[in-house]
């Protein structure tokens, strides 16, 4: 009887540590599935250094190739912590997304040639710019390629 006791009780606190670390902002058992899919697809950080083939490894190694080469992908070079917040307070609402406050360094990889069939070739963009990403709630789950956003023009001072 003493035996199944310390089972129930053993069993008791495994389940409990399970449920608080479900609550825990950050921990991987309460993560979005959709916010992992976007960490996958499209940070890197720090930078990882492939000699001039960047983007073609990333792109291969984050499942980006197949079936079809992905034609553009833009990978975020910051921590989760830096990249969540602007789904709160270090971004602005921008055309139904948000806009980071805060340049990023990105690289951008773009499909070269034709074919969207492997072997594929990409050429890579490197540099700082402000990141527009949809968020459900805190978590950042789409990066937007189609709307990088442009500096604002200044007027004239006569």
């Amino acid at each position: 009887m003493t035996e199944i006791l310390t089972l129930l009780k053993g069993t008791s606190l495994f389940l409990l540590v399970l449920l608080v670390a479900e609550q825990v902002p950050g921990s991987s058992c309460g993560e979005n599935p959709r916010y992992e899919k976007f960490l996958s697809q499209h940070r890197d950080d720090p930078r990882s250094s492939f000699h001039g083939r960047y983007c073609n490894t990333m792109m291969q190694r984050r499942g980006l190739t197949k079936p079809e080469c992905k034609e553009v992908n833009t990978f975020i070079h910051g921590s989760k912590k830096q990249i969540r917040a602007v789904c709160g307070d270090r971004g602005v609402p921008y055309n139904g997304l948000r806009r980071s406050l805060q340049h990023f360094r990105v690289t951008t990889c773009t499909l070269q040639g034709g074919s969207p069939r492997p072997p594929c070739e990409y050429r890579e963009n490197n540099s700082p710019r402000y990141i527009v990403i949809g968020c459900e709630g805190e978590w950042p789950v789409h990066y937007d390629e189609n709307s990088p956003p442009r500096p604002e023009i200044k007027p004239e001072e006569s």
